[in-house]
């Protein structure tokens, strides 16, 4: 029962990570920075770790 929260709880972080993720680079001329790099930097991986961070703590201490 443990293992499929846990799993249920990763494929939900996945599934929001790639509901909120950026689209593409657009197809023309409005593309900020010049690069059209998207702006994530991993904060997507870290909110991952807390999360699961904060579950270890929390059932620890029950």
């Amino acid at each position: 029962m443990k293992v499929r929260k846990i799993i249920i709880i990763i494929l939900f972080f996945f599934v929001l990570k790639n509901i909120f993720a950026q689209p593409g680079p657009p197809a023309g001329p409005n593309c900020w920075p010049p690069p059209c790099i998207p702006i994530d930097g991993g904060i997507s991986i870290f909110t991952f770790i807390s999360i699961l961070f904060g579950y270890k703590l929390v059932s620890k201490n029950k």
